[in-house]
């Protein structure tokens, strides 16, 4: 503590500290949005995605974490991954598939999918909202260099990665796959 006290003084440095301890560490968006209502379309459209190969893990509200590797017990690897992407900056890559859908992949085997009729019946939500999907003082750079300001690609994201924040907070397994 000694750098903050020099920096704040003492009783900032005390409030700087716990800061990081408190409720809102890691950062996460203020966004909540619904789960999608049928977690089994998603855990069938996630065993299309990855052609049955692989175990799958599916979240309360929706993330999909995958196992390139058999592990003994889903649960609880799976809430491991989860953690490891809520721990460190939740980078994302948006991947449009073959069925119109969005993959929202994180740095860890893991990811939302984001459906199209999802996007469509919800687009006035996803648009207006979007900014809310972003953690307290985060940056995010897109492929222009522009801070924070995001194409309709960047929106579907936010809203998906949205999700996945719901599911590190209080992560709850509903579904699995044991592939064969």
């Amino acid at each position: 503590m000694g750098i903050l006290n020099k920096l704040f003084g003492n009783k900032k440095a005390e409030s700087y500290a716990n800061d990081s301890k408190s409720k809102d560490f890691p950062p996460k968006p203020k966004w909540k949005p619904n789960p999608h209502k049928d977690l089994n379309i998603i855990l069938e459209k996630a065993k299309y995605y990855t052609k049955e190969k692989l175990q799958i893990a599916v979240f309360e509200y929706g993330t999909v974490v995958i196992f390139p590797e058999q592990v003994t017990d889903i649960e609880s690897s799976a809430k491991v991954t989860l953690d490891k992407i809520y721990k460190s900056h939740p980078d994302f890559n948006p991947r449009k598939m073959d069925d119109d859908n969005y993959l929202i992949e994180y740095t860890q085997p893991a990811f939302t999918i984001v459906f199209k009729e999802e996007i469509d019946s919800n687009w006035d939500y996803i648009d207006e909202n979007h900014q809310d999907g972003i953690c307290r003082d985060e940056v995010l750079i897109n492929a222009l260099g522009q801070r924070n300001v995001f194409d309709k690609v960047g929106k579907i994201c936010l809203y998906g990665r949205s999700k996945m924040f719901m599911d590190a907070q209080f992560p709850k397994v509903l579904l699995k796959f044991d592939k064969k």
